[in-house]
C-alpha cells in the first residue's frame, strides 16, 4: 500500500529530550513557588514527596468546569494539600510548570526540513499525549511548526490517549486518510502499540546519539539521574534519525 500521510507524536520525536532531571528540578521549583503563593506552608523537601508520581496518579474526572487536565491535576493536589487557588492561578501554574519542564527539550533541527519535504508531498498530522494543550500549542508556534501540519491532535482536548486508537481516528478523520495508508512515527511503546491498534505502520525513532537523564514522564523524588532504556520491539521499524524518512516516503 502506497504511504499517502505521515502523522507523528511531538516529545521525543519531533523535539529531543535533554536533561530531564533538571526539567522536573525546575518544574518542582516552579509548582512550590506557585503553590507558596496559595498559601502553601511546605518546605520544598516535603513538597517533593507530595509529588512523587504526580503524572502517575488516575486523571481526575472532567466536571465540565473548562479546565485542561493538567489544570484538574493541580486542583486536586491542592485539595489534598488543603489549598484553595482560583482560577487564575490554576492557569498560571499550569503553564508556569510546563513552561519550566519544556525549557530542557529542544527541536530536532531536521524536524522543520522533514516536514517541509513530506507537506509539500502528503498530510501530515501531529499526535499528541499531553495535559496542557495551551502549553503545546504556545510551543509548536513559536518553532514555526504548526504550519506543517494539517492535523494537531492533543489527548487532553480530545479525551483519549495513546495507545487508545480513537485518538488515531481523530487524525484520520480530520485528514480523510485511511489507516493503511498513514505511518506513525514515536518514540515510546504506547506510539507504537497506539498506531497498530489504529492500523497504521507504526516507525519507532531511537536517536543513536541522544543520552537524555531523568524520566521524561512524571516527576520522581528519588533517581532522577536514570537514564533512559531502549525499547525493543519485534517486528517494527527503527530509524535513528528523522531524515531516514524521506527514503521511506
Amino acid at each position: 500500500m502506497k504511504i499517502k500521510g505521515a502523522f507523528f507524536d511531538l516529545y521525543g520525536t519531533l523535539l529531543m529530550y535533554g536533561d530531564m532531571s533538571a526539567a522536573w528540578n525546575d518544574w518542582l521549583s516552579e509548582f512550590h513557588r506557585c503553590l507558596h503563593g496559595c498559601g502553601l506552608g511546605m518546605s520544598r523537601d516535603e513538597f517533593a514527596l507530595s509529588c512523587d508520581g504526580f503524572f502517575s496518579k488516575p486523571e481526575p474526572t472532567d466536571n465540565g468546569d473548562g479546565l485542561t487536565v493538567l489544570e484538574r491535576r493541580i486542583m486536586a493536589h491542592c485539595d489534598e494539600l488543603s489549598l484553595t487557588p482560583s482560577r487564575d492561578q490554576l492557569s498560571e501554574t499550569a503553564f508556569g510548570v510546563a513552561v519550566a519542564w519544556q525549557k530542557y527539550v529542544s527541536l530536532d533541527p531536521e524536524t522543520p526540513i522533514v516536514l517541509n519535504h513530506l507537506k509539500s508531498r502528503v498530510p501530515v498530522a501531529l499526535i499528541s499525549n499531553f495535559d496542557h494543550p495551551p502549553n503545546v500549542r504556545a510551543t509548536l508556534s513559536e518553532l514555526s511548526l504548526t504550519q506543517y501540519f494539517d492535523s494537531i491532535v492533543i489527548s487532553a482536548d480530545v479525551g483519549f490517549k495513546k495507545p487508545d486508537p480513537r485518538i488515531f481516528s481523530v487524525a484520520l478523520k480530520e485528514t480523510g486518510l485511511r489507516s493503511d495508508e498513514v505511518i506513525y512515527v514515536g518514540d515510546t511503546s504506547e506510539d507504537v502499540d497506539g498506531a497498530v491498534a489504529a492500523g497504521m505502520k507504526p516507525i519507532l525513532i531511537q536517536r543513536r546519539d541522544e543520552s537524555s537523564k531523568g524520566d521524561r514522564f512524571d516527576f520522581k523524588s528519588a533517581d532522577q539521574e536514570k537514564a533512559q532504556d531502549s525499547i525493543v520491539i519485534d517486528g517494527v521499524r527503527v530509524i535513528g534519525q528523522l531524515s531516514e524518512l524521506l527514503q521511506i516516503i
